[in-house]
């Protein structure tokens, strides 16, 4: 904690959650965008190309079918299905982390998607490495700590939860 003062203290805690929930929200939307919108007719300009990096434009030029494929590759069930369950649980539950807004669920969700990463893709190269576990396992870690802790009072579900407190007291 920053000081004593209690008011102090929870700015520091509700500010650490909202930072987590903006940092695993985000990464999560931008690897769901392309897997859900990408495709090789959907050109990235220039600037979200040096922003988001040569992974992000490859991920677009794939897009919906590239990833339909190397989940068919992985011997993932109902491929063509799949990615684009997944597409979506990964940009807009990344979307909603970063609202909190149904926080919970949400996490369970992406949770789900990093254990079945974690299991069908990275595990084989270990905990270290490019295609290693450490990535999604750190976001299966933000995932479980925001699960655990909650999205804290700087989101939409304390939002709602006291605005739902208002019209229930009436």
């Amino acid at each position: 904690m920053l000081t004593a003062n209690p008011l102090m203290e929870v700015l520091d805690v509700n500010l650490g959650l909202l930072l987590l929930r903006l940092v695993v929200g985000g990464i999560f939307a931008v690897h769901g965008y392309p897997k859900l919108l990408g495709g090789p007719e959907k050109p990235v300009g220039p600037e979200a190309a040096r922003f988001l990096g040569p992974g992000f434009v490859q991920a677009m030029q794939s897009g919906q079918s590239g990833f339909a494929e190397a989940l068919r590759g992985m011997g993932v069930p109902m491929p063509g299905t799949m990615a684009p369950l997944i597409g979506a649980v990964e940009l807009f539950g990344g979307l909603l982390l970063m609202l909190g807004w149904f926080t919970r669920l949400t996490t369970i969700l992406l949770s789900l998607d990093m254990v079945v990463a974690i299991r069908k893709v990275h595990w084989q190269s270990g905990l270290v490495g490019p295609t290693a576990s450490e990535f999604p396992l750190s976001l299966l870690g933000g995932c479980l700590a925001l699960f655990f802790a909650g999205p804290g009072k700087l989101s939409l579900d304390e939002l709602q939860s006291a605005l739902l407190g208002v019209f229930r007291r009436k």
